[in-house]
């Protein structure tokens, strides 16, 4: 007879082997490159079912609740991979500022409330991480 039931084993032996895969692959840019924009586009700007809770509502839905700063670029994903080439100063070490202002909203977690009561929504150059000309890291 076959046990039943959940394999945690099975699953971590798998989740194991599926980043190994995606590791020998060479595109571990591209991987860095899908998390940085589920952690750092929400273009076009998503609206929350209630007035006043975007924070909440984008860093709940991403899975980055209780992060401290967590800032959202209110562009498509290519203008910001842009800046890693054409759209962008070199600052070394991989880093690039866009030329242009970019609109950003900035979500801080406040254990007071253990909400993000507050947003801050401007338009400012920003400065990311590049590798392999895609946007990889978001520097605070």
């Amino acid at each position: 007879m076959a046990p039943r039931g959940p394999r945690p084993a099975l699953l971590l032996t798998l989740g194991l082997l599926a980043a190994c895969l995606a590791l020998a692959s060479g595109q571990t840019w591209v991987e860095l490159n899908k998390i940085f924009l589920n952690h750092h586009v929400d273009y076009p700007r998503s609206s929350p079912p209630i007035i006043g809770s975007y924070c909440d509502f984008e860093m709940r839905g991403r899975g980055l609740y209780w992060t401290q700063v967590n800032t959202f670029i209110e562009a498509p994903s290519e203008a910001i991979n842009s800046i890693c080439s054409e759209n962008g100063t070199p600052l070394g070490g991989g880093l690039h500022q866009s030329k242009a202002f970019i609109p950003v909203n900035t979500c801080r977690y406040d254990p007071q409330t253990d909400s993000y009561p507050h947003d801050e929504f401007v338009s400012r150059k920003i400065v990311i991480g590049c590798w392999n000309k895609l946007a990889v890291y978001f520097r605070e």
